[in-house]
């Protein structure tokens, strides 16, 4: 089984740009990528994406930002820019959304682009159980689910709560996101915190790493979650 691993361009944003980021990212090996914009769509970091900095990628998602999307024009805008980049640069596999902010999900529904729901940590005062993802899927069931196992060590430890969220919603979950936890996103090979890892029961779909770390740290953070799941 060849692992799906990629990186979201986050894991290098306090050095590099987007693009310079997938330059990284290629260099390093991955051909799976998360465009990750989760603090907001930087137009400019967006807009220096060509097709040709994305072609030799085999799964390519968008982290939409963070924002209480409702029936507005700000909203609108936003989904109207990366649906734009959807047709006109990359066909993205996903486009991830924190629901915790959001006002109207109806919105991202028509907005015309793939749609994926990820948990959230224990910062967030919802949307961290299954249950609470159920009901958004059952009215949305062409919405998918981005299982964050960071997400689910900051509520539970014994990360018991990733079985949970496998046996009610394992064929709905698409993506999953990995990092270490000291207080944030940090690397595996850096917290070895191998049961966040371990806590993935479907390593067929892709795993987007989003660790921060500096350029050089990519290869060592992709070999060192290899020989996890060699092991």
């Amino acid at each position: 089984m060849e692992l799906k691993l990629g990186f979201s361009t986050g894991c290098l944003h306090k050095r590099l740009d987007t693009a310079e980021a997938l330059k990284n990212i290629r260099h390093a090996g991955s051909d799976h990528v998360e465009l990750g914009f989760v603090k907001g769509l930087d137009n400019e970091w967006l807009s220096k994406v060509t097709p040709t900095d994305l072609d030799r990628f085999k799964y390519v998602s968008l982290h939409a930002p963070k924002f209480g999307y409702d029936n507005n024009e700000e909203s609108l805008d936003i989904l109207k820019k990366i649906k734009h980049f959807n047709d006109h640069i990359r066909n993205l596999n996903l486009v991830v959304f924190h629901p915790d902010p959001i006002k109207n999900f109806d919105i991202l529904n028509e907005a015309g682009i793939p749609v994926g729901i990820e948990n959230m940590d224990n910062r967030k005062p919802s949307f961290k159980k299954p249950e609470e993802i159920i009901e958004i899927m059952n009215k949305y069931p062409t919405f998918k689910v981005v299982l964050d196992v960071n997400h689910i060590y900051t509520n539970d430890q014994s990360m018991a709560l990733a079985a949970e969220f496998y046996k009610q919603l394992g064929d709905k979950i698409t993506e999953v996101h990995l990092s270490g936890y000291n207080g944030y996103h940090e690397a595996l090979f850096e917290t070895k915190q191998d049961f966040i890892f371990r806590s993935i029961q479907n390593l067929n779909v892709p795993i987007i790493d989003e660790g921060i770390f500096t350029p050089e740290n990519i290869t060592q953070e992709k070999d060192y979650i290899i020989k996890l799941a060699a092991g």
